[in-house]
């Protein structure tokens, strides 16, 4: 790896921005690879080297699949490298930016592409879950799971949070009394305190007191939701987690026939929590808010109207309808 790519990297870790250096890192591994076959740094590398980049990304690029890359990962793809290049002009190991006038390619601004969860699905899916931990005698290892499990999934429904904002809260972070959540940091941004539904507190209290220390096998671990082998629960249990859930919840509820169609993971928990806000008649600000989101446009693309309500909308308020 080149040094420079080490020390950008090691800066993100430096700045408490770890799941961004572990995204950074295979982006900035395989820019390094592609300008050293072509005897070029990143000190080195002029902007015709970056646009010959990008052409490679665009053109020549094929994933372990065989499949070429999607325009939206062509455009992480050259936002890394820009962040890149641009933190080695500010720190002067280079005097000009090569890449700052590379375009990333345009991306249709739609809704956010993740199936969420309707009112009753997912209540479904918490009732699922609890009933599943009711299955085991309380104080074992499994019930202890399952409780973790509704827990995760309980509080990612009621704060919207971000897998990795969950996956980084510590016990100290959840006011019991207050029924708030502190996030420190997510996605490099400090964060705030966010209130939360009282019923998805009391599933993390009960989780906390009674099912964490059955698994917490790390003394001085003060991690929320702690891992099997690690002190920290991993990424992709998550996932596993949600995963696991949905099918579950497929089973005890054949009644939810679209259930069966959609494709979850914990980021559309995430969109669940927002669209579930603006069904509730939640403004777009106080929806922005929660989700600590930069702009209300990113907002409203996790709140697409439907066309019912669009409909139901005009009929109502049109003069002439």
């Amino acid at each position: 790896m080149d040094p420079t790519i080490d020390a950008f990297l090691k800066h993100l870790l430096l700045a408490g921005r770890d799941e961004t250096a572990r995204g950074y890192r295979p982006c900035l591994v395989h820019l390094g690879i592609w300008l050293a076959a072509r005897q070029r740094t990143p000190a080195t590398a002029t902007h015709a080297d970056l646009l010959a980049y990008q052409q490679h990304l665009a053109g020549d690029y094929r994933s372990t699949r065989g499949q070429p890359l999607g325009i939206g990962t062509q455009a992480t793809r050259l936002a890394v490298m820009k962040s890149f290049f641009a933190w080695l002009l500010r720190r002067g190991l280079i005097a000009v930016d090569p890449a700052a006038a590379v375009q990333l390619p345009r991306l249709h601004a739609g809704p956010v592409r993740r199936d969420h969860l309707t009112l009753q699905e997912a209540t479904a899916l918490l009732q699922t879950k609890a009933a599943g931990a009711a299955q085991y005698p309380e104080g074992c290892a499994r019930w202890a799971d399952e409780v973790r499990d509704l827990a995760y999934l309980a509080l990612s429904l009621a704060s919207g949070r971000r897998r990795s904002g969950i996956r980084h809260l510590k016990v100290q972070h959840a006011d019991f009394a207050r029924n708030e959540l502190r996030v420190e940091r997510e996605k490099g941004k400090t964060g705030r305190v966010v209130p939360v539904a009282g019923w998805a507190m009391s599933v993390v209290q009960a989780y906390v007191e009674k099912a964490r220390p059955v698994l917490n096998w790390h003394h001085a671990n003060d991690w929320l939701f702690v891992g099997d082998r690690e002190p920290q629960m991993g990424k992709n249990t998550f996932a596993a987690i949600v995963e696991r859930a949905h099918a579950e919840t497929i089973a005890a509820h054949p009644d939810l026939e679209e259930l069966a169609d959609k494709h979850l993971s914990p980021h559309s928990l995430r969109v669940s929590f927002a669209a579930l806000l603006f069904r509730g008649r939640a403004s777009l600000r106080t929806i922005n808010e929660l989700m600590q989101h930069e702009n209300l446009a990113t907002t409203a693309r996790y709140t697409p109207v439907p066309i019912e309500d669009l409909r139901r909308t005009c009929l109502r308020a049109h003069p002439m309808a």
